[in-house]
């Protein structure tokens, strides 16, 4: 399982957003690590925040390990990458055995746009499955119920 630490930034009903600190380098052999990784697109030292359902009763404020199951961020990366292209080609190939080349076009593009809502649907369905992405109390921090 992959486990990153995140603090609870903000809390409204059953939902947290937790944030993620940014990115480190995967290295510390050179002398700008930020370099390493400053040409790749989306790998910014930004924050990054989610929203992820709340069976701990997290609150503001509070250390949590966001923990991901085995092969899930695989899947995922397959998934996003191979649907869309495999959908688009075969939207193509159907459009350009009906009736040519403006219907491969409309082909490609009904297929990638199934292949973007299976992906959002299948988005929607993990974001509720516990055993895919998890939040746990960090060990070391102890938190006491209020006697109101």
């Amino acid at each position: 399982m992959s486990q990153c630490d995140a603090l609870v930034v903000e809390a409204s009903g059953r939902q947290v957003w937790v944030e993620v600190s940014g990115r480190v380098s995967a290295c510390g052999n050179c002398k700008t690590p930020d370099l390493c990784q400053g040409s790749l697109p989306g790998l910014s030292a930004e924050p990054r925040r989610y929203l992820l359902d709340n069976p701990i009763g997290a609150r503001v404020g509070d250390r949590v390990s966001l923990t991901v199951a085995d092969g899930t961020l695989w899947r995922a990366s397959v998934a996003s990458y191979v649907l869309p292209v495999l959908l688009a080609i075969g939207g193509a190939a159907i459009g350009q055995s009906v009736a040519g080349d403006v219907w491969a076009l409309v082909g490609s593009l009904v297929g990638i746009g199934a292949g973007l809502a299976l992906l959002r649907r299948g988005e929607l369905r993990a974001r509720h499955n516990s055993s895919l992405l998890s939040l746990q109390v960090q060990t070391n921090q102890v938190r006491f119920k209020d006697q109101s």
